[in-house]
């Protein structure tokens, strides 16, 4: 190029993920609807407003003692139903398909199942985190399934399952939609289990992928707590200076693990990861910030607010709303408690409020630092926390 050579260790992947990611975006251009922007200005963030937990996504399985439902040796036949974890900051529209076809229509995505009886009813939901869904009345016989059709196939461009959040509340939020895709695996002992594929979230008929970030585990779930306990880093300092708290990702490996301090003055000295030593090509910080107790912000937050606000001091502190404080992300992540079905979760976004296509109510401050670039900012629109179910 230009008649000089560079290196490409990974020319089958992007700064964002692998190039057979890209199929799950559709085959046809959708224009941006935002300006570019300049590489010194900073940029408004996505805000998220609905998304499925796609560690909490299982099968439940049902006997049916139905006299119609009965396998060859005269007993029940087992059948599935799917249950799932999502937070949501708006009404929603949430519809399950399988064996489902994929198609854009003005930047939305619209699925059409092989058979009309592989689609459920359309539940809606109030919004509020850690809500369950549960619909016993759509199950799954997979003795009626062949099975090339438990996995996809980019050739036949089949999902065998699709889980479509669509936000249903007004014009100003229209094409916004959470999208799940999944398979399902066959055990050795007959019975099966669901595997998330991809995540994408539509924001005003644009799709992005999420992808996961490393380094912000749950360590609150308590199946996981003993062992992670034992094996892992639960601290939330950064692995360099082991002091100020991480909140810099590397790109493309995504692992959170560096200060912003740090990150600055690693990119002019080394291109490698600290963990797993494979060169970075960008550095994204994510900064949390929570409601201060007893503070009146003057204004609602929000994710534009935040990305914009000038300071005149440059600190730590450089666009954070007011009435908000910074907080460790791996501590406001795993610090959220269970909420009991039968107390409102609404409430809880008085406290905590978030941006960005991540899995928890948190709003997110990010500052993109390039190999030459100091300065500029931008908001993580193809990133994704994953966070398991409390």
């Amino acid at each position: 190029m230009g008649g000089e050579k560079f290196d490409t260790p990974h020319p089958e992947g992007y700064l964002f993920g692998e190039n057979m990611d890209l199929n799950f975006l559709g085959n046809r251009p959708v224009q941006f609807p935002y300006v570019t922007p300049a590489p010194h200005e900073a940029v408004k963030t996505l805000r998220s407003l609905v998304n499925i937990r796609k560690d909490s996504l299982r099968l439940v399985r049902y006997k049916d003692d139905a006299d119609s439902l009965t396998e060859e040796g005269g007993k029940p036949k087992v059948v599935y139903s799917v249950e799932f974890t999502f937070d949501t900051d708006a009404r929603v529209a949430i519809t399950l398909y399988c064996q489902a076809f994929e198609e854009f229509t003005n930047g939305m995505a619209f699925y059409s199942p092989k058979n009309p009886t592989m689609v459920s009813e359309t539940v809606h939901y109030k919004r509020g985190v850690s809500q369950q869904f549960s619909l016993p009345s759509f199950k799954i016989d997979f003795s009626e399934w062949k099975e090339e059709e438990l996995s996809f196939d980019l050739d036949r461009g089949i999902f065998p399952m699709v889980i479509q959040a669509v936000v249903d509340e007004g014009d100003e939020v229209s094409g916004h939609a959470h999208v799940l895709l999944a398979a399902f695996e066959r055990h050795v002992d007959g019975s099966f289990s669901v595997k998330p594929l991809k995540q994408k979230q539509i924001v005003d008929r644009v799709s992005y992928l999420l992808q996961e970030i490393y380094g912000i585990e749950n360590k609150n779930n308590q199946e996981t707590k003993q062992l992670d306990d034992e094996n892992s880093d639960n601290s939330n300092e950064c692995v360099v200076c082991l002091s100020d708290l991480r909140d810099t990702l590397i790109l493309p490996c995504r692992h959170l693990c560096l200060c912003n301090s740090c990150a600055d003055t690693l990119r002019y000295q080394a291109n490698n990861c600290p963990i797993c030593r494979l060169p970075f090509r960008a550095l994204l910080q994510i900064r949390a910030v929570r409601k201060k107790p007893g503070a009146v912000s003057p204004v609602s937050f929000s994710p534009v607010l935040a990305q914009t606000m000038e300071h005149d001091e440059h600190s730590n502190s450089d666009n954070i709303p007011p009435g908000f404080e910074p907080i460790s992300l791996l501590e406001a992540l795993n610090g959220l408690r269970s909420v009991s079905p039968g107390v409102p979760s609404a409430p809880l976004y008085d406290d905590i409020n978030f941006s960005g296509c991540l899995g928890d109510p948190l709003p997110l401050v990010g500052r993109q630092l390039g190999s030459g670039d100091r300065s500029g900012e931008v908001g993580l629109q193809k990133g994704k926390i994953s966070k398991s179910p409390d």
